[in-house]
């Protein structure tokens, strides 16, 4: 029996092999947004129907990452050591990123016009921790201010990414809070995210492929309760270093292309 429960339990998808799938399809979509489109905005050369066949692909392929992203950003809330360093780590490769999202997306060093999804991370970690903590007994009595309280951090966190313009800005610290609130309810937390996500369209004027982010909505159900094998910092230290290398591929495409 216990052999029967071990083999169930490590059936599915890991931590390790969901963050994987989010970092594999964001590479695939930051190709897309970053290099073709770059190309297209250079010449029109590489505007043909093929490539524009090519830019849609990666970028509905992408739309899968971030709703992963948020899944697992919660998963790591919930099981971390320290709420404050991992709070911390996400505001460090926030700054740290930013140069090379702006080089590879905005095609300068420095752009206060968007900011990378390390910001919406972190907003969305800050207000998750701060309504555990809020909500769960630990932070001084008087429940009614304590859900007061844990609602303004959220619309802040969501106001705060906003006003910052960052990648996904307010709905994608919605989508982590949908994400945190609806852990244990998997059925709600589809039907209320994918509310989000049609919400982000809707309102924020997003393209409709973000949708399409709902697809990622079946691979989180596989996920089987195990962390895998990872190193905790790959990915922090992959967002900003493969910006930077498609910047670099965008630069020498466009100087070639000019010769």
């Amino acid at each position: 029996m216990e052999q029967i429960q071990n083999m169930t339990k490590h059936r599915g998808l890991s931590a390790a092999a969901l963050k994987w799938i989010a970092i594999v399809t964001m590479l695939l979509d930051h190709i897309g947004a970053a290099v073709l489109d770059g190309l297209f905005m250079q010449s029109r050369e590489f505007s043909s129907a093929v490539f524009l066949k090519l830019y849609y692909a990666l970028r509905v392929i992408g739309r899968l990452a971030f709703p992963i992203f948020c899944f697992l950003l919660i998963e790591g809330l919930i099981h971390t050591r320290s709420r404050w360093r991992y709070f911390l780590r996400l505001a460090l490769f926030a700054v740290l990123s930013e140069i090379p999202f702006d080089l590879a997306f905005q095609r300068t060093w420095w752009s206060l016009g968007y900011q990378n999804v390390f910001f919406t991370l972190a907003l969305g970690l800050g207000a998750a921790a701060a309504w555990d903590w809020l909500t769960k007994g630990n932070a001084p009595d008087c429940a009614p201010l304590r859900g007061l309280a844990a609602v303004l951090t959220a619309a802040f966190a969501v106001l705060a990414a906003d006003w910052l313009r960052s990648d996904y800005g307010a709905w994608g610290v919605a989508l982590i809070l949908v994400m945190y609130l609806l852990r244990d309810k998997p059925w709600g937390r589809d039907l209320l995210s994918f509310a989000v996500l049609c919400a982000m369209v809707l309102a924020a004027s997003s393209h409709w492929i973000e949708i399409l982010g709902a697809l990622s909505f079946p691979l989180l159900h596989l996920y089987n309760g195990q962390r895998g094998r990872q190193n905790k910092f790959f990915f922090y230290v992959f967002y900003p270093a493969h910006l930077l290398f498609l910047a670099g591929v965008l630069a020498l495409f466009v100087r070639f292309a000019m010769n």
